[in-house]
């Protein structure tokens, strides 16, 4: 029996087969597999194309495969997962049985191992998706800052610079981070970046985010408030999910991913949202997630093939695939 799990991002897709013992045969990576921006036909030769690396790596056939699954980046909306169905249809293997779902429920199953619980997913943008037992799911957010998401790595680094500038005009507290972003960005004013704005330069703000953590590190008290701040957002929003999905009382696992959780040198945010979450109704256990989403693909396949997700075959699954993983 060979399993297939693939994990398609907004940057990367990786995809990895692992046998019936959880032991991961291949592990290979190709571009960007969301079909928002470079459209379904580019996504669709992204993927495969992780998919026929991986195959090539492990010297087996696509019909080998028992079981797939993907995690999909922008599968969000019913119509988004028509899109995904077309994408995939005629790429997936011939024979096994396939599913797939947003890639956040990827890190739901690495985390959980039964994919029952909420995913709370923080990087560059936001994205709140969770399972109950009874097979419902329930999407919280994701859409951006103009839909009501207030957290992700571009709303963190458009804080930093707001709150900048208004401590700099007396508008607010001044902070740190006027002189690190000015450092950042070259400039003697911050000002000076609308005419990056006008010329059409993007200011990253993602790449804020970690100059965000290390001033809250330092002390600075309006870094210290954003990051509260997102941190308590990330919670009202788990909280919204989990209200939908369980009841009172009942036992929520929630995993919390992506890289301004995963990647912050300083606990600050995922304090305030664990609090946040502690403090509610609810019996909910909290985790950072620390084993790779494409983990979760394996897994689910995994379950849809009928294999028990057990400890044994969760814990070969991770060791083996550090073997294929970039060495820090």
């Amino acid at each position: 029996m060979l399993l297939l799990g693939v994990d398609a991002g907004g940057s990367t897709t990786l995809a990895a087969l692992a046998d019936e013992t959880g032991q991961v045969l291949a592990l290979a990576s190709a571009g960007p597999g969301n079909f928002q921006g470079p459209g379904v036909e580019a996504a669709r030769a992204e993927v495969k194309k992780s998919m026929d690396l991986a195959l090539a790596q492990a010297g087996v056939d696509s019909g080998a495969i028992t079981s797939a699954y993907f995690g999909m980046a922008g599968a969000d909306r019913p119509r988004d997962f028509e899109l995904v169905r077309e994408l995939l249809t005629p790429i997936v293997p011939p024979g096994a049985r396939w599913g797939f779902e947003n890639d956040a429920l990827l890190g739901l199953w690495a985390g959980t191992k039964t994919g029952v619980g909420v995913a709370v997913i923080c990087g560059t943008g936001t994205n709140v998706v969770g399972l109950n037992a009874q097979g419902t799911k329930v999407q919280v957010g994701g859409m951006g800052t103009l839909f009501g998401d207030y957290a992700g790595g571009s709303y963190i680094g458009a804080q930093a610079l707001a709150r900048s500038q208004r401590g700099a005009e007396g508008r607010g507290e001044p902070t740190m981070l006027h002189g690190v972003l000015c450092e950042y960005y070259q400039v003697d004013d911050l000002l000076d970046l609308v005419d990056w704005i006008y010329a059409g330069k993007s200011l990253n703000l993602a790449r804020l985010a970690p100059l965000v953590v290390e001033a809250a590190a330092q002390g600075d008290a309006v870094a210290w408030e954003i990051l509260f701040e997102v941190g308590e957002e990330l919670a009202v929003s788990a909280l919204a999910a989990v209200e939908r999905l369980f009841q009172p009382g009942e036992r929520v696992e929630v995993v919390a991913m992506g890289s301004v959780f995963q990647k912050a040198r300083h606990p600050l945010m995922y304090d305030a949202f664990a609090k946040r979450l502690a403090d509610s109704e609810y019996e909910i256990q909290v985790q950072l997630l620390k084993a790779e989403p494409v983990a979760g693909a394996i897994f689910a396949a995994a379950a849809q093939a009928g294999l028990a997700v057990s400890d044994e075959f969760a814990r070969r699954v991770e060791e083996s695939m550090q073997d294929f993983l970039p060495k820090e």
